[in-house]
């Protein structure tokens, strides 16, 4: 309040010092935000409403001040604690867990039922080979009520949970409730689990896969709707109304070259096949393995779903976690002097649990990559061979990287350590300008594996780049 007094006054005489004030106001609200968070995140969920009250009053009219208002409705996410931090959000898959109509009473009910998720992914492939991909992240939610929206009931809930007109009632959840509480936790890649407290069964769509109840096998299976798109690969009816879809893991023919996993086929895997009954209908879809599948009745993913789940990730996630020096955007030549210190390249990367990714290096004349003037002359130069370039957080849009003309200069795999070295002496080059490009794929072969577990990967997404420029004197 004084720092608003303050700043009504500077204006009023015209020294020009209220967007300093404003600024050191919105970072103090933030901070109070934040302690409000810690609160939530803590158990103290009273203490946590009450600040955010006081916030939405004091700070009104601000967005710091809007989302303390939000915060401070009877049903509002009250905060978000991480529960496995494998990385930074930036670099990592995060999996938001929610709840919904969970009241205050019912806070530690779901803390509990939150914390035994990620053990479960830890047991699943191909989740526990890639478990440090992952981090998860619990919402506070807090919901005015505790029931479930259907028959002609309605309740004031978090994410508004309903029953689907289902044989067995399945539970659903607002689309939108969900995406606004996602919008509210900083990193999150819109994926979410949401529990709803009295809903029966699951669904599962968009990134946002919802679980009645508690059950395991639950669990995964909805996730793999949500987070890789899967079909269901079980034939019983769940609804009168429903029709089979094809997808990624369903076909609505049986000839072995029409069927989405025909590579696999192609390949021999002696698990995959073409059977029949799949997506809710015993007849006229088919499926890839006969049984055993997560997506059908059993625990684990068929191979045909764990490649394409593989693939998710990759699509959020790239191989290379960082590089020492950092590499110059894309078209930019701020080249790396080598002279008379030897220098070192260092590129560190994800970490599978139990293998390695493969590593190559080129090191090329960089007369092999020229350039042609823009309209505004040299400054505006650009590369004849356009730079590789992707959305952080979304790699599905760069397509494969391009052929290198050259065989690598040094090829390895990560280590134990995940970092890869290269170190050049002035001795190992002729003075010029070079390219040199670091190049990490995963190659997705496990120890004592016949096949690997992706076989097919248009996009190129197993596979990242970094490129540098070298001047040797």
């Amino acid at each position: 309040m004084a720092l608003r007094r303050v700043a009504r006054f500077v204006g009023a005489i015209g020294l020009g010092l209220c967007p300093l004030l404003a600024a050191q106001e919105a970072q103090d609200a933030a901070a109070q935000i934040e302690r409000a968070q810690e609160l939530a995140c803590r158990g103290r969920h009273a203490e946590a409403r009450a600040l955010y009250k006081k916030l939405a009053a004091e700070f009104a009219g601000t967005e710091e001040g809007k989302l303390a208002a939000k915060r401070a409705l009877p049903s509002a996410l009250l905060g978000a604690c991480m529960l496995v931090e494998n990385g930074p959000s930036a670099k990592r898959v995060d999996i938001v867990l929610l709840g919904d109509g969970f009241e205050l009473d019912h806070q530690r009910a779901f803390d509990e039922l939150a914390e035994d998720v990620p053990p479960l992914f830890e047991r699943v492939e191909p989740f526990r080979e890639y478990w440090s991909y992952l981090n998860f992240v619990r919402g506070v939610c807090l919901s005015a009520d505790g029931g479930i929206d259907g028959f002609g009931r309605d309740y004031d809930t978090l994410l508004g949970g309903f029953t689907l007109d289902t044989d067995a009632g399945h539970a659903s959840v607002d689309g939108e409730k969900v995406r606004d509480a996602l919008e509210q936790i900083p990193g999150s890649d819109a994926l979410a689990l949401v529990f709803v407290r009295l809903g029966l069964l699951g669904t599962a769509g968009g990134g946002i896969a919802v679980i009645g109840g508690r059950e395991a096998n639950t669990v995964i299976h909805e996730w793999g709707h949500a987070f890789g798109g899967l079909g269901d690969e079980y034939s019983s009816r769940t609804s009168k109304h429903r029709t089979a879809s094809a997808g990624i893991n369903v076909a609505l023919t049986d000839d072995p070259k029409k069927v989405p996993w025909r590579h696999w086929l192609e390949a021999r895997h002696p698990s995959v096949g073409v059977y029949e009954g799949a997506s809710g209908q015993p007849m006229h879809a088919w499926r890839p393995t006969a049984s055993g599948c997560a997506m059908n009745d059993g625990q684990a993913f068929c191979p045909v779903c764990r490649e394409a789940l593989v693939l998710r990730l990759y699509s959020i996630v790239d191989p290379i976690e960082e590089v020492t020096p950092l590499a110059p955007p894309p078209g930019i030549r701020e080249p790396i002097v080598l002279w008379q210190d030897p220098i070192e390249i260092r590129v560190r990367t994800l970490k599978p649990a139990t293998h390695d990714l493969e590593v190559r290096w080129w090191i090329e004349s960089a007369g092999m990559y020229p350039i042609t003037p823009g309209p505004g002359g040299p400054a505006e130069a650009r590369e004849l061979i356009a730079p590789t370039k992707e959305t952080p957080g979304d790699r599905t849009q760069r397509g494969p990287l391009r052929a290198l003309p050259v065989a690598p200069y040094k090829e390895h795999d990560t280590g134990k350590d995940g970092v890869a070295t290269l170190r050049l002496a002035r001795d190992d080059l002729k003075p010029g300008l070079y390219r040199v490009t670091c190049r990490v794929k995963d190659t997705t072969r496990l120890r004592g594996e016949r096949f690997p577990w992706v076989l097919k990967d248009e996009r190129g997404l197993l596979e990242s780049e970094r490129v540098w420029w070298l001047e040797v004197r």
